[in-house]
């Protein structure tokens, strides 16, 4: 099964659903977003897993699925220096693959270094799903 997960930003849930993604959207497609979203929650927040809230999705239909982020994780990954991107990268990637999902390091990074780029623009971060 292939996915499409689209990370953009936008100024709030309303235009985020009505708008969709604009010109600061990142393509990408063929992980698991919802558990990628709470590990890096867990991981960039240092919470448990099992305390972790996720995204929450901001519209009602079927598809696209339109997820927004947790306020502190993208004030977290806006934040972020190379470093502790890194650090998030090795430690998703193998939370990935303990659930089963195999993830190329370098692809993840590409991933994570792209959706934090976003979360610095200060806008409200989504990720829709199709």
């Amino acid at each position: 099964m292939s996915t499409i997960i689209t990370f953009y930003t936008a100024a709030n849930d309303d235009a985020a659903e009505d708008q969709g993604p604009g010109r600061d959207k990142v393509v990408l497609g063929n992980f698991d977003v919802f558990a990628s979203l709470e590990e890096w929650e867990s991981l960039l927040l240092d919470r448990s897993i099992d305390d972790v809230d996720g995204p929450e999705q901001v519209n009602d239909e079927e598809s696209p699925i339109i997820l927004g982020f947790l306020p502190a994780l993208t004030k977290a990954l806006a934040a972020a220096n190379p470093a502790t991107l890194a650090d998030l990268t090795q430690r998703w990637v193998t939370a990935r693959k303990q659930d089963g999902e195999t993830l190329d390091p370098a692809q993840a990074r590409t991933i994570v270094d792209a959706v934090a780029a976003l979360a610095r623009s200060r806008r409200k971060l989504y990720c829709q799903v199709a």
